[in-house]
């Protein structure tokens, strides 16, 4: 008996083969170098500056500049003054921090230092230890 039959059955299912649709990404995950991360593992000694948004996850110690967002995340521990436009705290801070937008400590986030910016968020169950001001000018150019 053959392997193999010439009269094989015409009517065999097949998969159907379908093509996957293109998923337009959000504005904010459409560009991967849209966000600079410090890594967990990562500790960096002197200063940082990106015109992008900044995620730290690992430690910083000097100073953090960014244009635009910093994040300090929950694993994140930052040495240092910040300097940005927005700045969320979700890990902790120990350093001045000045937010020419917005300054904002969720809950477990921590922040030993001053705050200077024209909004302030303090969550409940935030830790602060330090002085707000809140009489920055609002730059007309961001």
């Amino acid at each position: 008996m053959p392997l193999f039959k010439k009269n094989e059955p015409k009517n065999i299912n097949r998969p159907e083969i379908i093509k996957p649709k293109t998923v337009a990404l959000p504005e904010s995950r459409s560009n991967e170098s849209s966000r600079s991360v410090v890594g967990k593992t990562v500790h960096i000694k002197g200063n940082l500056f990106a015109e992008e948004e900044i995620l730290v996850l690992g430690q910083v110690e000097g100073k953090l500049s960014g244009k635009n967002l910093v994040i300090v995340g929950k694993t994140g521990i930052v040495n240092a003054d910040i300097d940005a436009r927005e700045i969320i705290i979700k890990g902790t801070v120990n350093g001045n921090v000045k937010g020419s937008y917005k300054v904002e400590i969720v809950p477990d986030g921590v922040l030993n230092g001053n705050i200077l910016s024209l909004r302030v968020v303090l969550s409940e169950g935030a830790i602060f230890k330090g002085n707000i001001d809140m009489t920055l000018k609002e730059d007309k150019n961001s």
